[in-house]
């Protein structure tokens, strides 16, 4: 069979009115069904952490029209430095290194781990390789050397972080959505406050004005 005749799974998106109606009516009643552990807003395939560790969170909610849900993430501006800071010190950390380490770095081996009784190989186990010490990273190894470039990034030339929502219409389950949040943890209050906020921004692609303040994000 050619690959042109499997099914092609289109964005949420792209559906037709009445499709995204049902998946609209379905999320509805799952909401309904879940607000003993989730208050009415929003529902999750998840469960939602409530103690202080939690940083980040999947979760469903209903648009304000009939033919719109949301599948969101939210993370804490704590999360988002880590983020950035890991992006940076990897883009630096590449930029020293050429064509051939890295490849070398990111070459995986796999050998035979569960043979059948007939031969036949089941799983297969990834061989733990060596690391290599680079001169450029003063003895260090690839994954020390970024590390330490994230720890320094952090504290000495933090970057700019800011609250904001941001969607994704690549979605094949309802609309994406990415949030940032200047907030400790990431509770249920946190997510019906941030849900109420961006309705009444119109639903809508938003970033503050003002970063958040670099003495409120802690990296424990």
């Amino acid at each position: 069979m050619t690959r042109r005749f499997e099914k092609k799974r289109h964005p949420f998106i792209s559906l037709p009115r009445h499709k995204r109606n049902d998946a609209f009516i379905k999320l509805k009643g799952e909401i309904k069904r879940e607000v003993a552990h989730y208050g009415g807003l929003f529902t999750s395939p998840l469960i939602l952490d409530e103690s202080h560790e939690s940083q980040w969170f999947d979760f469903y909610f209903l648009g304000l029209d009939k033919f719109t849900l949301w599948n969101a993430t939210i993370i804490t501006s704590m999360v988002a430095l880590q983020d950035a800071a890991h992006d940076l010190a990897y883009k630096q950390t590449v930029e020293m290194m050429t064509a051939e380490e890295l490849a070398a770095e990111c070459k995986m081996e796999f050998v035979p781990a569960d043979p059948s009784s007939t031969g036949k190989v089941l799983t297969y186990r990834m061989v733990e390789q060596e690391k290599k010490r680079y001169d450029q990273f003063g003895g260090l190894t690839f994954s020390e050397q970024l590390g330490q470039l994230e720890a320094k990034i952090i504290n000495e030339e933090p970057p700019a972080i800011y609250e904001y929502f941001q969607t994704d219409l690549s979605y094949r389950y309802g609309i994406g959505l990415h949030i940032v949040i200047d907030a400790e943890v990431i509770n249920r209050t946190v997510i019906e406050q941030t849900i109420i906020k961006f309705r009444e921004l119109g639903e809508q692609n938003w970033q503050a004005e003002y970063s958040v303040s670099k003495e409120r994000i802690t990296i424990k």
